[in-house]
């Protein structure tokens, strides 16, 4: 998986394109619903550019796939935490979080994938030392 600078618009765009992916599948409603929530365009990001994002991170779960057969992606928790972790700056957290929490509730459907998502990224910005446990979720599926 590629790396982005911290705070940089495309790790955001990556933590929003995956809690659009998370269920397995993109919504119109949650598209719309992230850009109501008006961060790319406070993160100076177009949406072309996004675009790109969401397809590096589909190429990049794809390539680091274990089980490219079935039709689910895992995601180790560590990476997943990684990800959460490029982006430090509290102010944009909460911003990012909200967008989160706009997705996944923008199609009425609150998935067991999106929800793990969502628990994870609050555990992981709650605080120094608040990181996962390695207890439930320490692997996130993705349908392809």
């Amino acid at each position: 998986m590629r790396s982005y600078p911290t705070n940089s618009t495309k790790a955001v765009s990556r933590l929003l394109a995956l809690t659009m992916i998370v269920d397995g599948h993109l919504a119109p409603s949650e598209l719309k619903a992230m850009r109501a929530a008006g961060v790319l365009p406070r993160a100076a990001l177009d949406e072309d550019e996004f675009d790109d994002v969401v397809r590096d991170l589909c190429e990049d779960l794809l390539a680091s796939a274990a089980r490219r057969c079935s039709a689910e992606v895992e995601i180790d928790g560590r990476l997943l935490d990684s990800l959460l972790g490029e982006v430090e700056d509290p102010a944009l957290r909460i911003s990012v979080m909200k967008a989160m929490l706009d997705i996944v509730h923008a199609d009425e459907v609150l998935d067991a994938r999106e929800t793990l998502l969502i628990e994870r990224a609050f555990r992981a910005w709650s605080g120094p030392g608040r990181q996962s446990s390695g207890r439930r979720g320490d692997r996130q599926r993705v349908q392809a």
